[in-house]
């Protein structure tokens, strides 16, 4: 089958896969509940979301598409929740076109993320938008190694305006760059657009915009504080709360641990002691938030996908069996109204099980394909510093 026709095959399945979803979980459930109130905000009551205390934790880019489904769905009665899914849907069929003409990863890289059930979970059923950070994130890597660095800054500078996370990435896209001022225009160009947008925010409510912006800490539906909690609701019968707030010392010696581990990672790629590609680099970094960070949502587990799509082994599988069990326990527990599904027809205790188990999976998945990571950089390190090297 010629290339172009196989692209064009891989697309069209990945377009049903998720169009279906989306039209049959037409709900306001979960994320797309936060979605429309905060549209519903901006256009009725404040043009600017960080006023609204609680509603909007993100920078600006993501509040436009909101407000856009939002006054789509007043104007034509189509339903909110599937139009505030599509720019989700052409960011996910973006990634896999990106994924299909990836030097030297073919299409199976597009398939895997074709049909990819934490991908189809996220974007078909929760609807949430880490596919657009994702796809800008893919592009900074594929610009940045073709030595387009100016395209590859910008496209950073996208994915740091929808997630914040992304700015962790940086030091790693600034190695092996010279001189000091081509790391200097990078830098610049990944970071100021982000700024620029948020000056308008801040003119109008400096204190909203921090508030907003930094008062966020997660929610333990994931991670290793939200396996506690799984133990809890097993010893007692009844749920803590997954808010941040609600685990003291937990969260911060969660960022803690993960920011020590990220500290070393990128120590030890500028010294050369360890040696990864930079999409690995970026997977390493991704997979240690995801594993070490105890307070996470269920959206930040399709972080590593395009990346492990990349370069499939056995701990992608292992990972990739884990985190579809644990959400499919957790959104029948939890949030039946995400899989379009009534309330009467998940057990919770079985639905709870299933969703511990995959955590427990999960972590265990994580550690070990990080380590794999590592010892993998470490042994090209050591390869590249041998006489053979």
């Amino acid at each position: 089958m010629p290339r172009a026709r196989a692209a064009g095959v891989v697309l069209a399945v990945a377009l049903g896969a998720r169009l279906l979803p989306i039209l049959l979980a037409d709900r306001m459930a979960a994320d797309i509940v936060r979605y429309h109130k905060i549209a519903s905000y901006v256009l009725d009551v404040d043009w600017n979301p960080y006023t609204s205390h609680g509603l909007y934790p993100y920078p600006p880019v993501w509040i436009g598409f909101e407000v856009a489904a939002e006054w789509l769905a007043r104007h034509t009665g189509l339903p909110f929740p599937v139009l505030v899914k599509l720019p989700v849907l052409a960011a996910d069929l973006a990634i896999v076109w990106v994924l299909q003409a990836w030097p030297g990863a073919g299409l199976r890289a597009a398939w895997l993320y074709a049909l990819h059930p934490v991908s189809l979970l996220i974007t078909g059923f929760h609807g949430q938008f880490d596919s657009l950070m994702l796809l800008a994130l893919l592009l900074t890597i594929l610009w940045r190694d073709a030595g387009r660095l100016d395209a590859s800054a910008l496209a950073l500078a996208a994915a740091i305006g929808l997630k914040t996370l992304p700015v962790l990435l940086l030091p790693l896209f600034l190695i092996g760059l010279a001189p000091a001022r081509v790391r200097l225009r990078y830098a610049l160009l990944a970071s100021a657009p982000v700024g620029l947008s948020l000056v308008p925010f801040a003119l109008d409510d400096a204190q909203g915009v921090v508030r907003e912006l930094g008062a966020y800490g997660g929610v333990a539906d994931f991670g290793w504080i939200a396996f506690d909690r799984g133990l809890l609701w097993l010893r007692s019968g009844v749920l803590p709360r997954s808010e941040a707030r609600f685990w003291g010392l937990l969260v911060p010696t969660a960022k803690v641990l993960f920011l020590l581990v990220y500290a070393w990672l990128v120590f030890a790629l500028r010294a050369r002691r360890l040696r990864l590609t930079t999409s690995d680099a970026a997977l390493a970094v991704l997979l240690a938030f995801v594993t070490l960070y105890g307070a996470i949502s269920a959206q930040y587990l399709v972080w590593v996908v395009p990346f492990a799509a990349l370069r499939p082994d056995r701990y992608f599988v292992a990972y990739s069996a884990a985190a579809t069990a644990a959400l499919l326990g957790f959104y029948a527990f939890l949030q039946p109204g995400v899989l379009a599904i009534p309330a009467w027809a998940t057990a919770s205790r079985v639905a709870g099980g299933l969703w511990l188990a995959g955590l427990s999976a999960l972590l265990f998945a994580g550690a070990f394909w990080l380590d794999a990571l590592l010892r993998l950089g470490r042994q090209a390190a050591h390869d590249a510093g041998s006489p053979q090297g």
